[in-house]
C-alpha cells in the first residue's frame, strides 16, 4: 500500500506546469499536475490510457478536436488510441493524472 497526502504535493511554477510523480510501479504511474491560470499542457500523443481527475480549478481539455470543460470533481479518461490531448487552465488548477502503462 502507498498512502500519499496529495494536498502536500501542490506546487506551482510560474514558467511551466508543475508535475510531481508520486507513484510509478507495475502498470501504473500517478502524478499531480499543477497549472497556473493561462498555462497549457501542449497537445501530445501518449501510448497509455490516462485518467485525469480535477481536484481544484477550471479549464478545458481537448482530445482529438473535442473540447470539454474541466472543474473540481470531473474525471476524464483519455484512451491511448487518441491522436492528441491537451489541457489549458482558466484558473489555477490541480489535476491528478494516472497512466496505465503498457508492457
Amino acid at each position: 500500500m502507498n498512502k500519499v497526502d496529495i494536498i502536500k504535493l501542490i506546487n506551482y511554477d510560474k514558467k511551466r506546469p508543475y508535475k510531481e510523480v508520486f507513484y510509478d510501479a507495475g502498470n501504473i504511474k500517478a502524478q499531480i499536475v499543477c497549472l497556473k491560470s493561462g498555462q497549457i499542457i501542449p497537445s501530445c500523443k501518449m501510448n497509455n490510457d490516462v485518467l485525469f481527475y480535477i481536484i481544484e480549478g477550471e479549464g478545458k481539455i481537448i482530445v482529438d478536436s473535442k473540447k470539454e470543460s474541466l472543474f473540481p470533481g470531473i474525471a476524464v479518461v483519455v484512451p491511448r488510441k487518441a491522436v492528441s490531448r491537451s489541457i489549458s487552465a482558466k484558473t489555477d488548477m490541480v489535476v491528478l493524472a494516472v497512466q496505465g502503462k503498457n508492457k
